[in-house]
């Protein structure tokens, strides 16, 4: 089925019935466009909030971490890692997101091409970056928490027991890997297969 019909069938299935018996005009097809459009800012929205939460919760566990252990060099250097770790990661994430929704002169003019293609690059560009902030990231993250918990909660640290810390730290990674995989098939792999989608729509003949 051609792009241009798929968009013609979800019109006419979300249309209102009264409005069912209209002509199909390329403006109708073109706000049928803008929804999809509004829906994956929705989505991007969600996970920019939920992103930063979980990194309000990282910096409270390091404040945390530092003041409770004020002397323990160790801990506190632990933590302060981990807060350098995730501080350019938080600036860079309020910056694209902050591009994806700044009003731009091709939106003003209605010109839905270049709007969707500037939000497609931007999230693309942040995609690429938090895949590499998770090769170094997720490791480094996890060798944190385990040093943080072993050093709480087992006697003697990583050292006395460094099988059991090996063992220990490969299964934590191996959960946030995953659920770094998960979140990025969510909120960035399939997003971006869909705003492809709507630029295709959108370069089809019939709706130029």
């Amino acid at each position: 089925m051609d792009p241009f019909n798929e968009v013609r069938e979800l019109w006419q299935k979300n249309a209102a019935p009264e409005a069912s018996t209209l002509p199909l005009s390329k403006e109708n097809v073109a706000a049928v466009v803008r929804s999809r459009i509004r829906k994956e800012k929705k989505s991007i929205a969600g996970y920019f909030w939920l992103s930063l939460s979980y990194q309000i919760l990282i910096y409270s566990f390091a404040c945390w971490l530092f003041v409770k252990f004020w002397g323990d060099s160790q801990v506190m250097a632990m933590s302060a890692a981990v807060t350098a770790l995730y501080i350019p990661f938080t600036a860079i994430l309020m910056r694209e997101f902050k591009a994806m929704y700044r009003p731009d002169t091709a939106a003003k003019l209605l010109d839905i091409r270049a709007s969707v293609r500037r939000q497609y690059e931007l999230l693309s560009q942040f995609f690429i970056l938090k895949k590499r902030f998770d090769l170094g990231g997720i490791p480094i993250s996890c060798l944190v928490l385990e040093g943080v918990l072993f050093k709480l909660y087992v006697p003697g640290g990583i050292k006395a027991h460094l099988p059991a810390a090996l063992a220990v730290y490969a299964g934590i990674v191996l959960i946030f890997g995953t659920a770094a995989w998960f979140e990025n098939k969510k909120h960035f792999v399939q997003p971006l297969r869909r705003l492809e989608f709507i630029l295709k729509d959108i370069d089809y003949p019939d709706f130029a």
